[in-house]
C-alpha cells in the first residue's frame, strides 16, 4: 500500500519516532537543573536514564501491539477495562500499594514498578466502547440500549478518577468516550445531555472540595491569590522569552525551578523558551501529521472496532496535546496534564506507545482487508 514500510503507514511512524526523540532531549534539558535540586545523588541525568529506560520499552511495546490480531484485542477489552476499574478502586483505598504526592493519590506501587492505574483507563476505554458499538450495531442510537449503558460505564471510570482526585484527567476520559461514541454513531442529543451532565458534575465536585476551583476563578479573572496563578505566569514568561528563534537546546532559563513540573506538565513552556516559535510550529507540524494519518487509518480501517479504536487513540493525543498546549499559553487552567510524547513520565509514556502500536497495526491491516467500517467518521467521509 502506498505510504506504507512494512505494512504499516511510513508517514504516522515517522512523526511518532520524531515525537518521542524531541521528548528524550526535552526531558533531559527541562530535568536536570531540577535533578540536581531534588535527587540525593544530584545526577543531572536522572530523569533522562528512566525516560529512556521507558520509551525502549514503549517502543517494544508498540511492536507488539503492531502485531497483534483484532481478534485479540477485542477479546481483551472488557477484562482490560474491568482490570483498569478494580485498579482505579485501589487507589482510593488506603493500602500500602498506595502512593500520594501533593494530596493526591493516583499512583499504585508494585514493587519497583509505580503505575497509574487511570493511564490504563484511557486505551481501556477506548477498547471497551468500540467493542461495545461494533456488538450492539445501529442500537447505539437508541438511549437504553445503546447510549446509556455505554455512558455509565464512562461516568463509573470518570468518577473513579475523578475521586483521587484528578479532575483533568476524569474530564479527559468523558471527552475521549463522547469522542468514540460520536464516531461510532450515537446521537448528538444523547451526547450533549450525557457529557453536560458530567461535567456538570465534575464542576460541582470541584465547587464543593475546593479542589482545583481557584484556579478556574483564576482564569474568569476571579479574585485569587498570587501562588494560584504562579505556575501558568511563569509558564507564559518562558515561551515569550523564546521569541522566533528561542534561546537554543538547553540555553532556558525558566527550568531552573521557575517553572514547576518543567519536565511533565510544563514541558512545552520550556520547549517553546528553547526552540522558539518556529520550532513549536514544527512540533504542531508533526502533531498535524499524527492527527491526518491516524485519521486516514481509522476512515480506511476494515471494522468498525479497529475503526473507533485508531479514533480514540488518535483524538486522544490530538485532545491532550490541545488542551496541555492551552494551559502552558495561560488559555486554560492549570488542571496538569502530560503533553504527549514530550512530557516525562512512566505510565503515560507506555501506554501511549503501546495504543500507538494499535493505531499502527490498523494502518497495517488496512491493506489486507475491504473496509466495511459503519462509523461516523467513514460516512462522513464519503
Amino acid at each position: 500500500m502506498s505510504g506504507t514500510a512494512g505494512g504499516v503507514d511510513r508517514a504516522l511512524f515517522f512523526a511518532i519516532v520524531a515525537l518521542s526523540l524531541v521528548g528524550v532531549v526535552m526531558v533531559y534539558s527541562a530535568s536536570y537543573g531540577y535533578a540536581i535540586e531534588a535527587t540525593e545523588s544530584r545526577d543531572p541525568g536522572f530523569f533522562l536514564r528512566h525516560h529512556i529506560i521507558r520509551v525502549v520499552l514503549g517502543f517494544m511495546l508498540l511492536v507488539v501491539f503492531t502485531k497483534v490480531r483484532e481478534d485479540v484485542l477485542r477479546r481483551l477489552a472488557r477484562p482490560l477495562l474491568a482490570g483498569a476499574l478494580v485498579l482505579l478502586l485501589l487507589v482510593l483505598v488506603p493500602s500500602p500499594l498506595r502512593v500520594e504526592v501533593r494530596g493526591s493519590a493516583r499512583w499504585l506501587r508494585f514493587g519497583y514498578f509505580v503505575f497509574q492505574p487511570s493511564e490504563l483507563a484511557k486505551i481501556a476505554l477506548i477498547m471497551y466502547l468500540a467493542d461495545f458499538v461494533e456488538r450492539r450495531g445501529y442500537e447505539i442510537k437508541t438511549f437504553s440500549r445503546g447510549f446509556l449503558p455505554a455512558f455509565i460505564v464512562t461516568g463509573s471510570a470518570v468518577l473513579l478518577v475523578a475521586a483521587e482526585p484528578n479532575i483533568g484527567t476524569a474530564a479527559m476520559l468523558l471527552l475521549i468516550g463522547m469522542i468514540v461514541l460520536f464516531a461510532g454513531g450515537a446521537r448528538v442529543a444523547h451526547l450533549g445531555l450525557g457529557f453536560s451532565a458530567a461535567l456538570a458534575s465534575l464542576v460541582g465536585f470541584m465547587y464543593v472540595t475546593g479542589y482545583n476551583w481557584n484556579r478556574i476563578l483564576a482564569r474568569l479573572g476571579g479574585a485569587t491569590g498570587e501562588g494560584v496563578t504562579y505556575q501558568a505566569r511563569q509558564a507564559v514568561i518562558a515561551i515569550g522569552a523564546g521569541g522566533w528563534r528561542g534561546m537554543g537546546p538547553g540555553m532556558g532559563n525558566q527550568k531552573y525551578l521557575f517553572v514547576p513540573d518543567a519536565h511533565t506538565d510544563f514541558i512545552l513552556s520550556i520547549t517553546g523558551e528553547e526552540i522558539g516559535f518556529i520550532g513549536i510550529l514544527g512540533l504542531v507540524a508533526l502533531f498535524f501529521v499524527f492527527v491526518w494519518r491516524g485519521l486516514r487509518a481509522a476512515r480506511r480501517a476494515p471494522t468498525v472496532f479497529s475503526s473507533l479504536v485508531a479514533t480514540g487513540v488518535t483524538m486522544a493525543v490530538a485532545a491532550y496535546f490541545c488542551v496541555s498546549a492551552g494551559v502552558c499559553t495561560g488559555v486554560l487552567p492549570t488542571i496538569g496534564l502530560p503533553m504527549p510524547f514530550l512530557s516525562y513520565g512512566g505510565s503515560s509514556s507506555l501506554i501511549l506507545l503501546a495504543s500507538c502500536g494499535m493505531l499502527l497495526g490498523v494502518s497495517r491491516r488496512q491493506s489486507t482487508f475491504v473496509n466495511v467500517g459503519r462509523s461516523r467518521l467513514e460516512e462522513l467521509a464519503r
